[in-house]
């Protein structure tokens, strides 16, 4: 009896421990698809940004007198696509980091 008693003690320890490691990981898994989700968001406003300079460059193709880069949408639209790159960078590492400290 005392054996079985034992034996179930361990086997209780060994399922506590396994179901703290999986919620522990189930954790980090759920963080990365919230920033894998966030990147792609930053993703699609980077491309409306980008289709937005398209078409304003258009719009001025008839203006050969124009610097497109002086003109206020394209210069802001530029600037928001460094600072979305530089955010996308800095979720990628993030993303990268957990996927390091998981293993």
């Amino acid at each position: 009896m005392k054996k079985v008693l034992e034996d179930f003690r361990k086997g209780t320890e060994k399922m506590r421990w396994f179901s703290a490691l999986f919620a522990e990981r189930l954790k980090i898994e759920i963080a990365v698809f919230k920033l894998r989700y966030d990147s792609e968001k930053m993703t699609r406003t980077r491309d409306e940004l980008l289709k937005k300079i398209g078409e304003r460059v258009l719009d001025l193709k008839s203006h050969q007198d124009k610097n497109i880069f002086k003109d206020t949408m394209v210069a802001e639209a530029l600037s928001e696509i460094e600072k979305l790159d530089k955010s996308m960078e800095e979720t990628e590492n993030r993303i990268s980091d957990m996927g390091r400290v998981s293993e």
